[in-house]
């Protein structure tokens, strides 16, 4: 059902957003990041992660760049990813301030229900009731957020689609890109992790390892370049470790932080995206995507449906494993013409325009973060 909302009158400025995600903002670095720390530049950010289950108890609070994280810790599994003890840390830290609501996950709709008058965005950046294991309430909420945000933004076509049936205030915004960060791929040393690989061609992805990848397709790739090393590089989730292939060219390098990406790309030859095609991918726009591309690297990626409509002319796109595999041997050669048309794309993409069209976004609803100048988010801790 499409839900279509009367003009809005425009709302007293914004002085906190008040933030609520599903992801650990110390984790892989995304879309949250990036967009909530471009708005911290202008009004203070709170954001609330989901419970982390552990005998400390209490909630964590961190400032990072003038963002400032709860991390609630609960010695039981809650019930429900927003308690009243994280909501009475929330009220805390906002203060007197007057809210914004921004969330990136239906499970947090409590935070719209604790500040009533806030207005309320909500951030589509994946299809989570698709994801492994996803908690079956996720539906029905979206339902309701739908219905309640004034602004909603959509992460990717394939998002778009669904979102723009159902409610009428929503806005497009695939995945950008921080040119500058990863543009140093292409001057760095490579990292250290990589040096054991010195001297043969490295194939290499970066981010987290979940039912999305496809390792049979990991594992063919491997075979079939024994002499080179394929570097999968981030965390393992919701899979067991035992599902991953093991060859002596595979290297599972963990984890790394934001700042060591250029480096690690600096030692890539190709850059992949070996996504399964199924339910969890027919909708991910791939952050990853203009960040390979960024750092100058040559990208093979399976035939996700975004990656096709928004990328083709600048990724190698295989639709099965034989052409996936042909494609990297493919890409290693010379293409001035790919790489004028990437680093044209990257330059217009960047997270800076897309948080700035964001707030026009928002402006046009009648939300505005107050023009007095803003106060430090640590100055809001108890």
């Amino acid at each position: 059902m499409l839900v279509v909302r009367r003009c809005l009158i425009p709302y007293a400025p914004v002085e906190v957003v008040v933030a609520g995600l599903q992801l650990r903002w110390r984790g892989v670095w995304q879309r949250p990041n990036h967009v909530l720390s471009r708005i911290a530049r202008e009004v203070p950010v709170i954001v609330l992660e989901e419970p982390l289950r552990d005998q400390r108890g209490g909630d964590a609070i961190a400032v990072y760049d003038g963002v400032t994280v709860v991390t609630p810790h609960r010695v039981a599994t809650p019930a429900d990813a927003v308690d009243a003890r994280a909501l009475a840390t929330l009220r805390s830290l906002a203060g007197e301030r007057r809210p914004l609501v921004w969330l990136y996950t239906p499970m947090m709709l409590a935070l719209a229900d604790a500040f009533p008058a806030a207005p309320l965005v909500y951030d589509k950046m994946d299809e989570l009731a698709k994801f492994a294991n996803a908690d079956p309430r996720i539906t029905p909420r979206e339902d309701v957020l739908l219905e309640r945000a004034g602004v909603v933004f959509s992460g990717g076509r394939s998002l778009h689609a669904g979102v723009r049936q159902r409610t009428q205030n929503a806005h497009c915004y695939p995945s950008g890109v921080d040119v500058e960060h990863f543009a140093g791929a292409r001057t760095a040393e490579p990292h250290p992790a990589l040096r054991p690989h010195r001297g043969k061609p490295v194939f290499g992805y970066v981010g987290v390892i979940d039912e999305r990848i496809d390792l049979r397709l990991v594992a063919a790739l491997a075979d079939a370049y024994p002499d080179a090393t394929l570097a999968m590089v981030g965390p393992l989730a919701k899979i067991p470790s035992a599902s991953l292939p093991r060859r002596a060219n595979i290297a599972y390098l963990g984890k790394r932080e934001y700042a060591e990406l250029p480096a690690l790309l600096a030692g890539f030859d190709v850059a992949l995206m070996p996504f399964a095609l199924n339910e969890h991918t027919q909708n991910i726009s791939p952050t990853k995507t203009l960040e390979y591309l960024a750092a100058g690297l040559p990208v093979v990626s399976t035939a996700v449906p975004d990656v096709v409509a928004d990328h083709a002319d600048v990724v190698h796109v295989a639709r099965d494993h034989d052409e996936f595999v042909d494609l990297v041997a493919r890409a290693q050669l010379p293409d001035e013409t790919r790489a004028r048309r990437a680093a044209a794309k990257t330059r217009a993409a960047t997270w800076d325009a897309i948080a700035a069209a964001m707030r026009r976004d928002l402006e046009a609803a009648g939300i505005r973060y107050a023009a007095s100048p803003r106060r430090s988010s640590s100055a809001a801790l108890p």
